[in-house]
């Protein structure tokens, strides 16, 4: 899980992370839109870890090691000017992961993955229904 309480405006070498993210979100690049993605189909695809194929999903934002969904009520404090950002949970194989996201995620090799399910803020399983789960869940399944 990642939790970001407090909204702010960062300057970074002079540039507003909002703009930052602004042109990050507005690229509408990636392969991936759909809410599942098989393991094979990340194989298939030359990706050769989670945080790839997560890269190059249109509605995941990873920036400075943070993860977000594009959209939502911005509970994460991730929101910047007209665009908002949620910041979803982390479950690995039925876990959540209360350390850095992304550090798991690069950690996680294609080969392992089954299957890959991401939930909107709206669409949580109640089983992943607690605090943390707010900004939508991301859930991994591995071979392991």
């Amino acid at each position: 899980m990642i939790g970001f309480g407090v909204r702010s405006r960062v300057a970074v070498g002079g540039i507003a992370l909002s703009t930052l993210f602004l042109a990050c979100a507005s690229s509408g690049s990636g392969r991936y839109r759909r809410l599942v993605i098989s393991g094979d189909e990340i194989r298939a695809d030359g990706f050769g870890t989670a945080y790839e194929a997560l890269t190059n999903h249109r509605e995941i934002l990873i920036f400075d090691g943070r993860l977000a969904f594009e959209g939502g009520d911005d509970r994460s404090g991730l929101g910047r000017d007209r665009l908002e950002y949620t910041v979803p949970m982390l479950v690995l194989n039925g876990d959540d992961q209360l350390t850095d996201a992304v550090t798991i995620l690069r950690r996680i090799p294609a080969s392992d993955i089954v299957v890959i399910r991401l939930y909107y803020a709206s669409m949580v399983p109640p089983e992943y229904r607690r605090p943390g789960a707010e900004g939508g869940v991301i859930e991994i399944t591995t071979g392991r």
